[in-house]
């Protein structure tokens, strides 16, 4: 399968990035952090980005993000955060609950922080006009999410993670292309296959041909908490 260039949302990502840190401090943002494939690109990005503004390959250490466990997490899941540690040479700060909560915590535990580096692509659920960088509403913890990935379709994820070597979690190699806990997460049925012994398989992640059918593994939302303009934050999305 032929997978799209990324040249131009990833200068665009790039560029959020850049703006994003000459208005904030490095330790006056986090990245929020689920396991997911979006998020892992934000972060590679991240630290490229950094690497260059601050001429520093060990920038990682001083980068904070957070990873949000919330609801039953694939064990899948926590394996492969702590090898995004390993592989990234960072150490996460681990939080359990829903995405508000969260916040509301980190930012009480830390009064440095003014914004948060987010993994939302427009496609999301609710997601559809956010801006770039944009403060959550009034009945949120006050601060400012920055989402430099807004702009990249689903197979743009996939290219840059296959192009880039980056690690990603391995039950994408197992059909699953969208994921948040256990009670609503299965394989995607667009990525079934038998063999003529009718055993069901499952393609991995980037052969999906439509990404328009990311989140078809996914069960109904039940839960909807408003971020800002719509944007679901109940549980862990990529």
């Amino acid at each position: 399968m032929v997978l799209p260039p990324v040249t131009e949302v990833l200068l665009e990502a790039e560029e959020v990035l850049k703006q994003c840190f000459e208005e904030y401090e490095l330790d006056e943002v986090f990245l929020s952090f689920n396991g997911g494939k979006d998020c892992t690109v934000l972060l590679d990005i991240t630290l490229q980005v950094l690497e260059r503004m601050h001429g520093k390959d060990d920038i990682a250490k001083q980068l904070k993000v957070m990873y949000i466990r919330t609801g039953e997490t694939f064990k899948a899941i926590e394996t492969f955060v702590n090898r995004v540690e390993s592989h990234y040479g960072l150490k996460m700060m681990v939080t359990e609950g829903d995405l508000k909560s969260s916040l509301e915590k980190l930012l009480n535990d830390d009064t440095r922080i003014k914004a948060c580096l987010m993994g939302t692509r427009r496609t999301d659920p609710y997601s559809e006009n956010l801006e770039f960088m944009q403060r959550t509403d009034s009945n949120w913890p006050q601060i400012m999410r920055v989402s430099p990935l807004l702009n990249w379709s689903y197979h743009q994820i996939w290219s840059y993670i296959l192009q880039q070597n980056v690690p990603y979690c391995i039950l994408y190699e197992k059909g699953y292309t969208s994921i948040g806990s256990k009670h609503n997460t299965r394989p995607n049925p667009k990525l079934e296959i038998k063999d003529a012994s009718g055993n069901i398989s499952y393609l991995p992640a980037w052969h999906l041909k439509e990404g328009s059918a990311e989140r078809a593994g996914r069960g109904s939302v039940t839960s909807q908490v408003n971020g800002h303009n719509g944007h679901r934050h109940d549980e862990p999305d990529d």
